[in-house]
């Protein structure tokens, strides 16, 4: 599965460390690798296929940065290129001046290929067509998708639910994030006045080590948001707000489909 992390970092801590550990999840995730990113109210955004210069783009650029998006690809649907790495730049000016840039671990299976699939998967969905595009940038760009987003946020759960979206989807500004949890949890985390949101538990990479009477102990708080949106205002650090999701039922054949993603 797709590599997917959000870090708001408030009081402007030096946060390299934390993130170069994170890196470690590129060993996996070979496909694809991306950053949007804050520092000092100054946006950054990086997408490549060469791992050799995302890593030196993050010792370069990631020290003190208030907001850092990462995403690392394993490609299940859409062929392997710079277009389909995540973190796309969406915007809809017809109902609102905001824009996001956008990342997904999962998949949506009204736009999905996989063409770089498991044999499950491909047996499962095995009547798709391929496509050359990624499933997330398709969805992305729908129109049911940016009405959600952009115009009508009480439609999500609907758009969801009929794309076949699963997965964990992360969009960001300089003000806010947008964290969507579908079928699959967002993990969140408190380390040493970060917050990280992701699609995996990152709690051994990220968490300062304390000793105490002897003995060594990790130092975190971990929580987990389940099928619900929520937006976020990075700056101020409060949930602004939250859109809770009817519990989705899985069939048996879905359940097997994306244990596998």
């Amino acid at each position: 599965m797709c590599f997917n992390v959000v870090i708001v970092n408030p009081r402007k801590k030096d946060v390299k460390v934390p993130v170069l550990n994170l890196l470690s999840f590129m060993n996996t995730n070979r496909d694809g690798f991306s950053i949007y990113t804050v520092k000092e109210g100054k946006e950054m955004v990086y997408r490549t296929l060469d791992p050799k210069k995302f890593i030196e783009f993050v010792k370069t650029n990631v020290s003190c940065n208030e907001l850092i998006h990462m995403h690392f690809r394993m490609a299940t649907s859409g062929t392997v290129s710079l277009r389909n790495v995540h973190m796309w730049r969406v915007e809809n000016e017809s109902c609102s001046e905001r824009y996001y840039y956008v990342s997904h671990n999962g998949i949506v299976t009204k736009y999905a290929s996989y063409t770089h699939s498991y044999p499950l998967i491909k047996r499962v969905m095995k009547e798709i067509n391929e496509r050359a595009e990624s499933d997330t940038l398709a969805f992305i760009r729908s129109e049911d998708f940016q009405d959600a987003i952009f115009c009508d946020i009480t439609r999500l759960e609907s758009v969801l639910k009929n794309s076949g979206f699963y997965g964990v989807m992360f969009l960001t500004n300089r003000e806010e994030m947008i964290a969507i949890s579908y079928r699959k949890p967002i993990y969140v985390t408190l380390s040493n006045s970060l917050l990280f949101f992701s699609n995996v538990d990152i709690k051994m990479h990220v968490s300062k080590t304390k000793e105490v009477y002897g003995i060594k102990f990790r130092v975190a708080l971990e929580t987990a948001l389940e099928n619900m949106a929520i937006i976020y205002d990075v700056k101020n650090m409060k949930v602004k707000r939250t859109i809770k999701f009817a519990q989705p039922k899985y069939t048996y054949d879905e359940y097997l489909y994306y244990m596998d993603i």
